[in-house]
């Protein structure tokens, strides 16, 4: 039987996280613990039959970040949560005239 492995990751002291940022983390944490061991679903298999059909391959993680308000709906992706949002941002802001809805 094997026993669960832990790592122990050290926060920086100025990072505040909330219960959904903890959340976020744990599981992009795991999923990136997936990505490295091929999970279960024969990930490495797809991968490799990509490379034999000369496939170049390159994939990361990303955030995603959407908005809604009434029938309007913005989604931006970006490498890290502060760029997201400030696409977000931009993108929202397209709905303003004048700084009104």
């Amino acid at each position: 039987m094997s026993h669960p492995r832990t790592i122990e990751v050290a926060l920086p002291d100025c990072l505040e996280m909330s219960a959904d940022d903890l959340n976020v983390l744990s599981t992009t944490l795991q999923t990136i613990i997936t990505l490295m061991s091929g999970g279960c679903d024969g990930a490495e298999a797809h991968l490799q039959r990509m490379h034999d059909q000369r496939w170049t391959v390159e994939w990361g993680l990303t955030w995603i970040a959407r908005a809604r308000r009434d029938g309007s709906y913005e989604e931006a992706t970006g490498p890290t949560k502060q760029e997201t949002l400030a696409r977000l941002g931009r993108l929202t802001s397209l709905h303003e005239v004048e700084g009104c809805p």
